[in-house]
């Protein structure tokens, strides 16, 4: 594609890897400077939050990556506990308010559990609080053939509990859609291919936004999949199939 004179980004919902291992991975795809054509939701939070002049604390129900580039972009934040007690009489300490929290993030936080949950739902009691999705996914593939429950799952039992939508910062947020083309110097849509493995995430994004969308089938994405009321506008049955079209 970029022989072509094509330009190409990558968009992930994947905050949990670092810079370092992205670039790994890239480097051994022989992909030049990948990571800076890379948009995750932990940027896009970062840049949310900047945009919006934010100067109060955050609570994190993160991965730790998140967590970090929320504070190397000069956030301060609050995460935990990582475990709670037995007795269901102790957890009334989660109930208690902090003024200082200022927003709520959701995103890729594989240890979430109860004590979080209440606290996110008690602070976004307070409307003034921002209430930010990262990843979203209500399934994630363990491997081949093999789907796991994902924290989409929890953080839409919050935005039930508190009748507030979050902004969607990862795929297949409106906004994330549009942070991307920000990112990558996009202004019209249409002239954009969006390839993806997956209709609720990939496919959702692109017409969200306006982009072509290309599905790619895959172990946990399949043909008869295509009656979905989503529907891509191609698929290609890998990647590598549609190279000679390219060509």
């Amino acid at each position: 594609m970029k022989k072509r004179g094509k330009t190409v980004n990558f968009v992930s919902n994947n905050s949990i890897r670092s810079r370092a291992n992205y670039e790994a991975q890239f480097k051994a795809a022989g992909i030049d400077n990948g990571f800076e054509s890379l948009i995750i939701p932990s940027i896009a939070v970062a840049e949310y939050l900047k945009s919006a002049t934010f100067n109060k604390t955050v609570y994190c129900v993160t991965c730790t990556e998140t967590k970090r580039v929320l504070e190397a972009h000069g956030f301060k934040c609050k995460e935990g506990p990582d475990l709670g007690p037995e007795y269901y009489g102790e957890y009334i300490q989660y109930l208690e308010d902090d003024e200082e929290i200022g927003a709520v993030v959701f995103d890729s936080d594989f240890r979430i559990n109860l004590p979080k949950m209440y606290r996110a739902i008690t602070y976004l009691k307070r409307p003034e609080v921002l209430f930010i999705n990262g990843a979203t996914d209500r399934s994630v593939p363990m491997k081949p053939g093999l789907l796991a429950l994902g924290t989409g799952v929890f953080a839409d039992l919050v935005t039930a509990e508190v009748k507030r939508e979050p902004v969607l910062l990862g795929k297949p947020g409106k906004a994330f859609g549009e942070f991307a083309m920000k990112r990558a110097g996009i202004t019209d849509p249409s002239r954009v291919l969006f390839i993806g493995d997956m209709i609720a995430q990939d496919v959702s994004l692109g017409k969200a936004v306006g982009f072509n969308t290309l599905l790619v089938l895959t172990n946990t994405t399949k043909e008869e999949m295509l009656s979905h009321t989503i529907r891509p506008d191609y698929y290609a049955a890998s990647l590598g199939s549609i190279v000679p079209l390219i060509q």
